[in-house]
């Protein structure tokens, strides 16, 4: 007695799941609604709707449905930083465009992305560096490429590395090296985080 013919192969489920967010991610969103506020784009009740949907949301998704008419509609200009041997930084509280130009001869700029606010999910970063250096810091679980620099006896250290598909955030640099250095890396540990973690007990 033959047996019965396999019925047909069911598809696979395709969907990917859903990105979560990490504190980072809900705090630059947060950021984005106060921002709105002081510039009259959102009132206080619906303020605090949406921070309550931020800090609720478990989702990249959850977040750009809270943020998504917030975000402008075109990039701002490029941010360009020159210097020929000062010191250039974008630190703490600032807004990244999409791009981000930095020319250095023998000085340096410093871009900490850790607490900015972020136009896009990605930013592009064209940066020149003769015998200066470029240092970008940001936060754990973002991507740095840093394939399209090329250099001659310079440095392009990636301390960062990171997964481009899949990172909530992705900074491209692109851009030459003389004898300077272009460098990558996460935000240094503070010395009160070091002391306090040594005097866990366990740790």
């Amino acid at each position: 007695m033959s047996e019965d013919p396999p019925g047909p192969l069911q598809p696979r489920d395709s969907t990917a799941p859903a990105a979560r967010a990490s504190d980072h991610d809900r705090e630059l969103a947060a950021e984005t609604v106060r921002a709105a506020v002081a510039d009259g784009r959102v009132d206080f009740p619906e303020l605090d709707e949406r921070l309550s949907a931020i800090y609720q949301a478990r989702t990249q998704a959850e977040l750009t449905a809270a943020t998504a008419d917030l975000v402008p509609a075109a990039d701002a200009k490029p941010l360009t930083l020159r210097t020929k041997s000062g010191f250039l930084r974008r630190t703490g509280n600032w807004s990244a465009p999409a791009e981000i130009v930095a020319d250095v001869d023998s000085g340096s700029v410093k871009l900490d992305f850790t607490r900015a606010t972020m136009q896009r999910r990605e930013v592009v970063v064209r940066a020149t560096a003769k015998a200066g250096r470029v240092v970008l810091v940001v936060p754990h679980g973002w991507a740095v490429v840093m394939d399209d620099v090329s250099s001659g006896a310079g440095r392009v250290p990636n301390k960062v590395g990171g997964d481009p598909v899949t990172a909530p955030h992705v900074v491209r640099v692109e851009g030459t090296v003389g004898a300077g250095v272009i460098k990558a890396r996460y935000p240094r540990r503070r010395l009160i985080d070091w002391l306090l973690r040594r005097q866990r007990p366990g740790s």
